[in-house]
C-alpha cells in the first residue's frame, strides 16, 4: 500500500518544479503551447495540494480540486492544439470548470457518486487529449507523440478503473485513504502518467526544434528553396545514382535580368519580395521531385532528376514565359522582370561530374545574356541550342 497524501504531495512538487524549469528555460519564447502547458502544471499542482491538505478530503476540497484538475487538462489540450497551430476556444476552460465543480458540489459528502463522477469525467478528458495527440502533425514515427498518447491513454484507464471500481468498494473514502494493492497501483499509474506527460511534451518541443534547425541549415530562409551547400550534397548522390542507373539528369540555371537596378530603385525589402515571387513562379513549372536552389543573390538553380536535355529545355521555357507573363507588384508598383536561363544535361559518354554539368549550365546562361537576355540556351555535347 501507499500513502495517497504523500503521493499527491510528490506530484504537486514535481509539477511545480517542472513548470518553473519550463518557464525559466523558455524565457520569452512562451509559444507553441509552452505557456499553456506551464499553466496546466501549476493548476494540477494546486489540485493535488488541495486534496493533500487534510487527512480526510471534504466535499469542498473535492470540488475545488476537481475544478483545478479539469482546468489543467483543458489547458494541456489548448497547448497541444497551439503546438499544431490550432486554437481551443477560451470558453471551453470555464465551461469544463463549471461542469466539474458544480456536480462535485451537489454530490456533497456522497463519496461513491463523487468518485464515480470524477473517474468517468477525468478519464474521458484524458482520452480526448490522447485523440488530440494522435492527430498532431509531427515527424513520422515521432517518439514524443507516442509517449504522450500512451501517457494520456494510461491516465484515462487509471481514472476509469478508479471511478468504476467504486461500485465494488464498501467504503470509497476509506479506499482513498487506505487503498488496496490494486488501488495503489492505479494511483501510482495516474501519478506516473501525469509526470511522464510533461517529459513527452518537452520531447515534442525538442523534436520540432531539431526539425526547424535542420530546415534552417538546408533551406534559404527568404525563398524557401534549398541553399547552395545542401544542393552540392544532394547533387553528388543524384549524379552517382544517375550514372549507375544510366538515367538522364539535367541542370537549369536561372538569373533575373537587370535585377540590381530594380533592387536599388525599389529598396532591399521590395527586392526580397520579388525574389520570393520569382521562386514561387519557378515552382509552378516543376515536379515534386525536382530540386529548386537559391544559388546566388538573384540566381536560382533547378536540378531535374530523370529528365533529358530536351525535356529540361521545355521546363526552362515554361519558367521563362511564366516570369515574363506574370505582373509582379511590389509596394503598389508594377515591375516587369524577365529571366535568362541556361540548361545542361548529363552526357552519356565518359565520366560526368556535377561540376561539369554546372560549368556547361553557367556557359549556357552567359550565352543567353550575350544574346539579349530573356531567353533559354542549352549546351549539350558542345553545341548550343537557343529556345
Amino acid at each position: 500500500m501507499i500513502d495517497v497524501r504523500t503521493l499527491l504531495i510528490l506530484v504537486a512538487v514535481a509539477d511545480a518544479l517542472a513548470a518553473a524549469i519550463l518557464w525559466a528555460g523558455a524565457g520569452r519564447r512562451l509559444k507553441r503551447g509552452v505557456a499553456g502547458w506551464i499553466a496546466s502544471l501549476f493548476c494540477r499542482a494546486a489540485a493535488c495540494a488541495v486534496l493533500a491538505m487534510g487527512p480526510v478530503p471534504q466535499a469542498t476540497a473535492f470540488a475545488l480540486s476537481g475544478a483545478l484538475l479539469s482546468l489543467s487538462i483543458t489547458l494541456q489540450g489548448a497547448a497541444l492544439l497551439s503546438y499544431d497551430s490550432r486554437q481551443l476556444p477560451a470558453w471551453v476552460h470555464s465551461a469544463m470548470v463549471a461542469a466539474v465543480a458544480v456536480p462535485f458540489s451537489l454530490v456533497g459528502n456522497d463519496a461513491p457518486s463523487g468518485v464515480l463522477f470524477g473517474g468517468v469525467v477525468f478519464g474521458t478528458l484524458l482520452m480526448v487529449l490522447a485523440a488530440i495527440t494522435y492527430q498532431l502533425r509531427a515527424n513520422p514515427g515521432s517518439i514524443a507523440r507516442g509517449v504522450l498518447f500512451a501517457t494520456f491513454a494510461a491516465g484515462s484507464a487509471a481514472f476509469y478503473f478508479r471511478g468504476l471500481g467504486v461500485v465494488l468498494a464498501l467504503d470509497p473514502l476509506q479506499a482513498f485513504i487506505f487503498p488496496t494493492a490494486l488501488q495503489s497501483a492505479m494511483f501510482v499509474a495516474a501519478a506516473a502518467s501525469a509526470i511522464t506527460g510533461t517529459f513527452g511534451f518537452m520531447l515534442l518541443q525538442k523534436e520540432r526544434a531539431d526539425r526547424e534547425a535542420l530546415h534552417m541549415a538546408t533551406m534559404d530562409p527568404l525563398t524557401g528553396a534549398y541553399n547552395r551547400s545542401t544542393f552540392h550534397e544532394i547533387a553528388e548522390r543524384e549524379i552517382s545514382r544517375a550514372r549507375r542507373a544510366g538515367q538522364p539528369l539535367s541542370i537549369i540555371m536561372v538569373d533575373i535580368d537587370h535585377f540590381r537596378p530594380v533592387n536599388e530603385s525599389f529598396g532591399v525589402h521590395a527586392g526580397d519580395e520579388l525574389l520570393q515571387k520569382i521562386a514561387a513562379l519557378i515552382r509552378t513549372a516543376l515536379r515534386k521531385e525536382d530540386m529548386l536552389v537559391r544559388y546566388g543573390g538573384e540566381e536560382f538553380l533547378v536540378m531535374l532528376p530523370e529528365v533529358p536535355g530536351p525535356g529540361a529545355v521545355v521546363v526552362a521555357g515554361r519558367i521563362r514565359k511564366a516570369v515574363e507573363a506574370e505582373p509582379l507588384v511590389v509596394s503598389g508598383k508594377s515591375v516587369a522582370l524577365t529571366v535568362s536561363v541556361g540548361v545542361s544535361a548529363r552526357l552519356d559518354e565518359g565520366p560526368e561530374s556535377i561540376e561539369s554539368l554546372l560549368a556547361r549550365a553557367d556557359q549556357a546562361l552567359a550565352l543567353a545574356k550575350q544574346r539579349g537576355r530573356n531567353r533559354v540556351v542549352a549546351l549539350s555535347l558542345g553545341r548550343s541550342i537557343a529556345a
